[in-house]
Parts: structure tokens; sequence; C-alpha cells
């Protein structure tokens, strides 16, 4: 009897293994994809505002004066922030995917 067991034990444990092999695992979900995916949006983003700044600028702006460089200053800010944004998601992505 106990060669009978260990028989089926046998055949059991090279099913389960077989099924293991057959099925892989799903990778790991690191947020790396995630990550990388934030920061080319982020800098996608940067490239057009910065872009569409240095279009304005050589176009010559608006053509009132005070209008003008209060418009460049509110651009200029949005570009800043557009670009703390880009360095602060590919730090995120530097560490999600080389921790």
């Amino acid at each position: 009897m106990p060669s009978t067991r260990l028989s089926a034990l046998a055949a059991g444990a090279v099913t389960l293994l077989a099924l293991c092999v057959a099925a892989p695992a799903a990778p790991a979900d690191t947020g790396c994809d995630r990550a990388l995916a934030a920061a080319g949006r982020a800098e996608r983003s940067y490239d057009a505002m910065k872009a569409d700044l240095l279009h304005g600028i050589a176009d010559g702006g608006h053509p009132d004066i005070s209008q003008e460089q209060e418009q460049e200053q509110e651009q200029e800010q949005a570009l800043r922030r557009a670009e703390a944004e880009r360095d602060a998601t590919a730090s995120a992505a530097q560490r999600a995917c080389h921790p």
C-alpha cells in the first residue's frame, strides 16, 4: 500500500508542477509602467507649453505692453510648473523602475 500512495502522490506532484509551469505568473506590478507613462505625459505637456511660449514670443506677443508682460509672466510661471511636474514625474519613474 505505501508504494501505491507514493505513486499517487508523485503523480499528483508532477501534475501540479506541470500546471504551474504551463501557466506563467503575471509580472509583478512595480508601478514602473505607470510612472513612465506619467513622465512621458509630463514631458509632452512641458514641450508643448514651451513651444507655445516660444511661438508667442517669436510672433511679438500682444500689442499692449502691459498685457503682453502680464501674459508672458503667466506663461513663464505655467512653464516653470510644467517643468517641475516633468522633473518630479521623471524622478518618480526612476525610483519606481530602479528601486
